[in-house]
């Protein structure tokens, strides 16, 4: 599939059906481990790839879940755009604006069989737009992880490790980063808009 293959539209909550069908799962054998070492205020934190599930793990995000979270992020997005590929949808990107003055990747998706062939690069070239159209200061997304392959997308597009919030999901979470059912931690990018 080349970028041609596929064209962008608008989407409302009517979508939500179809955009819950699309798979979301994630490779989960790589975790960008996360280490603080020192006290609460002075202290280091260091990331580094570890491979600390079976090779091949994956992480889906369950259908009804997946509803209910369109369905919140909607109320906090100001845009939905949708991927199709011949009339199906591939893929959407959420967006809004923060109090920050930055525009916030609410969800981006991407089908797993319609990945690597631009449609990620296409929303990050249309979420810049639309904080360009904004005069807002930059993108914010946040990702888990042990979602290796949005970490480095999201690098390769000038995104930056910004922060993370190690006790969103849960109130342990850096000590279960080796643990089977790891569900990610909070990691925070952030790309600035010239």
């Amino acid at each position: 599939m080349a970028n041609e293959e596929f064209h962008l539209r608008e989407g409302s909550p009517e979508d939500f059906p179809i955009l819950a069908r699309i798979d979301a799962s994630v490779a989960t054998d790589w975790v960008l481990y996360i280490e603080r070492s020192g006290g609460a205020t002075e202290g280091t934190v260091e990331f580094t790839w570890r491979q600390v599930k079976p090779a091949g793990s994956r992480r889906g995000i369950d259908t009804t879940v997946s509803l209910d979270e369109l369905k919140t992020e909607w109320r906090r997005s100001d845009r939905l755009l949708i991927a199709e590929v011949d009339g199906v949808a591939a893929g959407y990107l959420m967006l809004g604006e923060n109090w920050n003055k930055t525009a916030e990747l609410t969800l981006i998706i991407v089908d797993s069989v319609s990945r690597r062939f631009g449609i990620g690069r296409r929303f990050i070239r249309e979420a810049e737009a639309y904080a360009n159209k904004r005069n807002l200061r930059g993108l914010q997304w946040e990702v888990q992880n042990d979602n290796r392959n949005a970490i480095e997308f999201a690098i390769s597009q000038g995104f930056r490790t910004t922060g993370f919030h190690d006790a969103l999901y849960r109130n342990d979470d850096l000590a279960r980063q080796d643990a089977p059912d790891f569900q990610g931690i909070a990691l925070y990018l952030t790309k600035a808009i010239t």
